[in-house]
């Protein structure tokens, strides 16, 4: 790239309404830069940019291309189908992995990384350093009702904290100084090849990152790549910072009770990590605690979206068979009636390859309604569907349009209703809502 990324003035997004997208407008808009926008659809996110001074076309046919605009690519969306398709070789035309890798030049950068975990954890870290009056910049890909849309741009003296997404290999470009590690799952095999492929590329990153990592050694995986001096955390012994469900831990003989308005052992982990890595960056452990008390978590991780006659709703982004497992189990035991949820299948490819894994992810929901697959933009794979998953206790709904009616007469007060995917399946419980209270 012949000009430095912080030479651009103007910058034009395309996919911005996505979740990795629209954090980097956010930020880049904070820092100074005019930043406008393409994205397919208005939706929920695009409301917010606008609500934050950023114009989003949602027709591009007419957009012309100029070599003094900064132009960043989704990694979701197809060179061929845009205009940019003839300048993609021009040196202000980049891909979001290509963007992410240069800015990690310029910055101090704390990352944070896994299969499951990372936004939420990202999320946490940032109300840690802002509740601490730490104006660090961050960009996750998330909502939460401290920040709205995570990317903000602080002083650019402290450091940079990024969620680090392994989809895409992306995190393999990036310079790291310090690193925060949640899991390693079999996930985003269709990027890497294999699932040894996935591990090693994890390894790769733990060794280049510059100064310590935080690393969750639950994960066997995980363990073998810990490095002298750096940090660990766990529900075993052998750990710097030792987990104690269901919510303390303790570290240099200290005793800590965690108070949170997160549900789950997952969520307890992730608290503990980030604490970990929030410690060596000066903010004491009580400070911390004191920070998780009013955090109030990522829009679609385990969100309280209502009720209705004693029946609470929640929405969750989990599409994965262990973020499914640890989401229902989180709600169960934390209702005291039945468990419904509402899955929604995530790629055609996800499905053929986690199929048993997710067929069996459901053990602790009581019913499970299965809506079709959303397709990402991928083309259906024969044999591969929702009705595979019908079986006992699981119930393929060919039709959203039947679940409000379906759910108003199965439940009872004191049962929780979890829709679950990272679809369009979040639009679903509102509307489930509003039946209900329409047709009491």
């Amino acid at each position: 790239m012949s000009k430095s990324i912080n030479s651009y003035k103007s910058c034009y997004i395309i996919g911005i309404g996505g979740s990795g997208m629209s954090s980097i407008a956010k930020y880049l808009s904070q820092k100074g830069l005019n930043v406008s926008g393409y994205d397919q659809r208005s939706s929920y996110v695009t409301n917010l940019l606008n609500n934050d001074g950023i114009k989003i076309d949602f027709d591009i046919s007419d957009h012309t291309y100029t070599n003094d605009t900064l132009y960043i690519i989704s990694s979701a969306i197809s060179i061929n189908t845009i205009f940019l398709k003839d300048f993609i070789n021009e040196p202000n035309v980049l891909t979001r992995p290509e963007f992410l890798r240069l800015l990690s030049q310029t910055v101090y950068l704390i990352g944070v990384t896994g299969t499951h975990g990372k936004t939420s954890t990202t999320a946490l870290l940032a109300h840690i350093f802002k509740f601490n009056g730490i104006n660090i910049s961050y960009i996750y890909g998330g909502v939460t009702s401290f920040n709205g849309i995570g990317g903000h741009y602080g002083d650019e003296n402290l450091p940079l904290l990024l969620e680090t997404d392994e989809a895409f290999n992306t995190f393999k470009e990036l310079e790291i100084n310090s690193l925060l590690i949640t899991n390693i799952d079999h996930d985003h095999i269709d990027h890497f090849g294999s699932y040894t492929n996935l591990v090693e590329a994890f390894g790769t990153v733990i060794t280049n990152v510059k100064d310590k990592c935080v690393i969750n050694i639950d994960d066997t995986k995980l363990s073998t790549f810990l490095r002298p001096g750096d940090i660990s955390y766990s529900s075993s012994k052998n750990s710097h910072y030792k987990i104690n469900f269901p919510n303390s831990f303790n570290v240099d003989k200290g005793d800590y009770t965690i108070t949170t308005k997160l549900i789950g052992e997952h969520f307890i982990s992730n608290i503990v990590g980030a604490i970990a890595l929030a410690n060596q960056n000066g903010i004491s452990i009580d400070q911390c605690l004191n920070a998780i008390k009013h955090f109030d978590g990522v829009k679609r991780r385990t969100e309280y979206i209502g009720d209705f006659n004693g029946t609470n709703f929640y929405d969750d982004y989990g599409h994965h068979p262990t973020e499914i497992k640890a989401t229902t189990k989180a709600l169960k035991n934390n209702t005291s009636g039945k468990l419904i949820v509402i899955f929604q299948p995530h790629r055609f490819t996800r499905t053929r390859d986690n199929y048993e894994d997710l067929r069996n992810s459901f053990g602790h929901s009581d019913l499970t309604l299965i809506t079709d697959i959303y397709s990402a933009g991928e083309k259906p794979i024969p044999g591969i569907s929702s009705v595979m998953f019908e079986g006992k206790d699981i119930q393929y709904m060919k039709s959203p349009r039947l679940v409000p009616h379906f759910i108003k007469n199965n439940i009872n007060p004191g049962d929780t209703v979890l829709t679950i995917g990272a679809g369009d399946i979040t639009l679903l419980g509102p509307q489930i809502l509003k039946y209900l209270n329409e047709n009491k």
